[in-house]
């Protein structure tokens, strides 16, 4: 089974602050191209599931995950992980599919009694009316239940008692695991959905499967991850800032590429961010050249037309030094790939002495920052 690497961070579980709220509203964090192509690298069903919406259209299931995450201002990856968390739908594919479908979000499911028959029954049938209903529950529960800072939430915990039984006339000692109610605080209003989703402490579980396929959920939502992948034949580095992107060539990691994790990040909210990084492919060396400036990149196009290609942006980036953070770039002097950083540390240590690998090219571009956004909107 593929297990997809992370980007780089340095998570700290805290079972009061699971899920910022920037995170929760971040609903344009993946696009349904990205959805799509993550499903595809994992062995669950819905990397091919088509199927109706809660309103009876046919979808695919990244379509129908999109669109409700967008309706209810909720992060797609929060949609994900509770897929996983619930029916394990992005990792388990047998006979068995069929059910966990019907109650994907596990929404509407648990306590839910039919008053005709007294049968355990589903009050969101279907993956359509899973993905909606359970997004629109996340979403808006900070309203229902008036959520506000310092508002208490009485869960389920788990603690371990000492128990007796008699076995063969003996009394043995063994550990129990006993529910409890137990009254906590959550840090934010996303916290308090989680907990009210699944009212048990701690939420662990959801914490752990976001972690492990989209990185750090209290890294700030407005910083967008830039990653490196180099080839293995050709030891080109490519940059991306497409999740998509990045599922699809950690799929084919142990044939073509290597994944470096996050080479930089780009604060999409600055304003001095607002220069394309151009990426440039050469069609007969299969190496890659980047650019912040279109005058260099027609430059390019136009001397060696025959073996350089545009090959789409990287994200957008400053060239102003004002205010921003400087990313330095080096050049392979085997394979001329093109390595950034933002450490001139790494800079010296690279391209200082005779056996250095690299040649200093200098300041690349810059990293514009702005101060924190302010409080992402509700539902």
């Amino acid at each position: 089974m593929l297990a997809l690497a992370a980007p780089a961070f340095a998570a700290t579980y805290d079972p009061l602050d699971v899920i910022p709220y920037d995170t929760w509203r971040a609903s344009s964090s993946m696009t349904a191209a990205d959805i799509q192509t993550f499903l595809a690298a994992l062995p669950g069903p819905l990397k091919s599931l088509v199927i109706a919406d809660y309103a009876g259209v046919v979808k695919p299931a990244s379509q129908i995950i999109w669109d409700a995450a967008h309706a209810q201002n909720l992060n797609p990856k929060i949609i994900l992980a509770t897929l996983q968390k619930e029916q394990s739908l992005l990792t388990v594919s047998n006979s068995s599919n069929a059910a966990r479908l019907v109650k994907a979000m596990g929404c509407g499911v648990w306590g839910a009694i039919d008053p005709k028959t007294g049968l355990t029954t589903n009050r969101s049938p279907g993956f359509g009316h899973q993905i909606w209903d359970g997004a629109n529950k996340l979403s808006t529960y900070e309203i229902t239940y008036n959520w506000f800072p310092g508002k208490t939430k009485t869960v389920t915990a788990y603690m371990t008692v000492d128990a007796t039984k008699t076995v063969s006339g003996q009394i043995v000692h063994y550990d129990n695991t006993v529910p409890y109610d137990k009254t906590i605080v959550p840090a934010n209003a996303s916290t308090f959905a989680l907990y009210t989703y699944t009212p048990y402490y701690p939420q662990r579980n959801v914490w752990d499967i976001y972690v492990r396929y989209f990185g750090d959920p209290h890294a700030p939502a407005r910083l967008q991850p830039v990653y490196r992948f180099r080839n293995r034949s050709t030891g080109a580095y490519y940059y991306t800032s497409s999740e998509g992107t990045r599922y699809s060539l950690i799929a084919k990691s142990s044939r073509t590429w290597v994944y470096g994790g996050v080479s930089f990040t780009i604060d999409t909210s600055s304003t001095a961010n607002t220069q394309p990084l151009y990426r440039l492919s050469n069609i007969k060396t299969h190496r890659y050249t980047y650019t912040a400036y279109k005058s260099t990149r027609d430059a390019i196009l136009r001397a060696h037309p025959h073996y350089w290609r545009s090959a789409g942006t990287v994200g957008y980036v400053s060239t102003t030094a004002t205010g921003g953070t400087p990313v330095y770039r080096m050049e392979n002097k085997k394979t001329r790939a093109i390595l950034y950083t933002q450490y001139a540390s790494s800079v010296k240590k690279l391209t200082t002495g005779k056996r250095a690998s690299y040649w200093n090219k200098g300041v690349a571009f810059y990293l514009g920052r702005s101060d924190p956004a302010p409080t992402p909107v509700g539902p």
